[in-house]
């Protein structure tokens, strides 16, 4: 028996964000969701990477094939983001989730990294199909704080891996059973990072359309503080219903025309519309605009357009600084990690930054790409993401430490010693791995969580010689 997908799809930007950096793609063959991170613009532009990576690739696959088309397009969506960054190095940090089916009739086929979620709704039970990549994922499962605890948790934006660039960042494939009367559920955490599953399983039932103006509103009634993105879709059986679409971020660039950062119109960084006229433009308007007042002397009209050019760039560089020292940054201060207020930049020799805090992790305890993206400086749009790096950093720190003590002890040969009474057997035993430990350790790039601002996202951990 062949089955179909009735659908339906939903992308909006929330109650708080100026802009979308969600993108999802329906098809009746792929349902899929990608949450991007990494700034306003760079957000935008790797969650629509994926989404026309995965676009490509939709098509008539069955089983195996399904993963390995799904595989093939996240690692294409990660080289075309490397590529990006190296072309334009403000791109510098940017990523997205992935979390999507592609459907043969039959069975389902499942690709995740990140934190966005793909759900299954079989006879009134809710059972979650993908598992988060994040910090507080580890602490749920180790059983070391509740599912409620972990949408509060301070470390909450932590993702440990996401399409990034680096090839060792690799999604969760799975082959995953469906049968008639499945009701599927893919979401950025705009909902599924707002509300435990219970809350969301309540509001499952009915049809398709009252259903997502159920889940709409939850999302909106926990504040509506990040982009939400919302895939519905009934398995069925007889002919596919919906409509194949492109939604979110994805939808307003040209996914058929290959990416240039030289030609692109990317969306205006947050804080930035205030200096979107150039205060030399403005005085050019003012100092030939029509005037009446043809009595003023010629001496006269040359001093105020002077003046009012000097205060206009005056008072633009006045709001370009102020919006800088709202800015705060991730870097080395001496032989340490520090966290900085403003750009790690200067003009006319005067620094743009100030020491915020400092913290005792020390560069050279950290793995070698750690410590050069500390030295590169890692942008963060507020104190507490801010700190939230440094967390991580700190994690990667201690591990390396402990790596090294390992293979230390692993390299020094006992002296021989002679004995003339029988060896005592060692009753001694290993040490237990410390419970406070998690599973994995958090990466570079937090993804933005409300009500706080977002840092970039940390490149997640991977096996690295210290």
């Amino acid at each position: 028996m062949t089955l179909a997908l009735r659908y339906l799809a939903h992308s909006e930007i929330g109650l708080v964000r100026k802009n979308n950096q969600d993108s999802a793609y329906v098809s009746p063959t792929m349902l899929v969701v990608a949450d991007g991170m990494g700034g306003a613009a760079a957000g935008d532009l790797a969650s629509a990477v994926a989404i026309k990576e995965l676009r490509a690739v939709d098509g008539d696959h069955t089983g195996e094939d399904m993963l390995t088309a799904l595989d093939d397009a996240i690692a294409n969506a990660a080289a075309q983001i490397a590529a990006l960054v190296k072309s334009d190095g403000s791109l510098e940090g940017m990523g997205s989730t992935v979390c999507g089916v592609m459907f043969d009739g039959n069975t389902l086929g499942l690709a995740n990294i990140g934190d966005s979620r793909a759900y299954r709704y079989r006879d009134g039970a809710l059972t979650r199909l993908s598992r988060d990549h994040s910090w507080v994922q580890t602490l749920v499962e180790d059983g070391r704080i509740t599912e409620a605890e972990a949408l509060e948790h301070p470390h909450r934006s932590l993702i440990l891996r996401v399409v990034n660039g680096q090839p060792q960042h690799l999604p969760d494939l799975e082959l995953v059973d469906a049968a008639a009367g499945d009701r599927l559920l893919i979401c950025s955490d705009g909902l599924c990072g707002m509300v435990t599953d219970a809350t969301i399983q309540a509001e499952l039932d009915g049809e398709l359309d009252e259903v997502m103006e159920r889940l709409i509103a939850l999302a909106h009634a926990t504040g509506g503080q990040d982009n939400i993105t919302i895939v519905l879709a009934d398995i069925v059986e007889g002919e596919p219903e919906g409509a194949t679409q492109v939604l979110g971020a994805a939808s307003s660039l040209d996914l058929d025309a290959p990416f240039d950062t030289t030609t692109m119109q990317l969306p205006t960084l947050a804080g930035e519309e205030a200096l979107v006229e150039d205060p030399a433009v403005l005085a050019e308007r003012a100092r030939y605009s029509p005037t009446t007042k043809g009595r003023v002397a010629a001496w006269l009209k040359v001093t105020i357009a002077v003046v009012l050019t000097l205060g206009l760039i005056g008072g633009g560089l006045g709001l370009w600084y102020s919006y800088t020292q709202q800015r705060y940054y991730v870097g080395p201060e001496e032989a340490t990690v520090a966290i900085f207020r403003g750009v790690p930049d200067a003009i006319w020799n005067l620094p743009l930054s100030s020491l915020v805090e400092a913290d005792n992790t020390r560069l050279d305890d950290l793995p070698p790409y750690y410590q050069e993206q500390v030295r590169a400086t890692i942008r963060a749009e507020s104190l507490e993401a801010a700190r939230t790096i440094v967390g991580g950093l700190r994690v990667k720190a201690r591990e390396c430490i402990a790596q090294r003590e390992v293979r230390a002890r692993a390299t020094q040969s006992p002296a021989p010693t002679v004995s003339t009474t029988p060896a005592t057997p060692d009753t001694t035993q290993s040490a237990k791995p410390d419970p406070s430990s998690p599973s994995e350790s958090p990466a570079i790039s937090p993804r933005p969580t409300s009500p706080s601002p977002t840092a970039a996202p940390l490149p997640p951990p991977a096996p690295e010689e210290c």
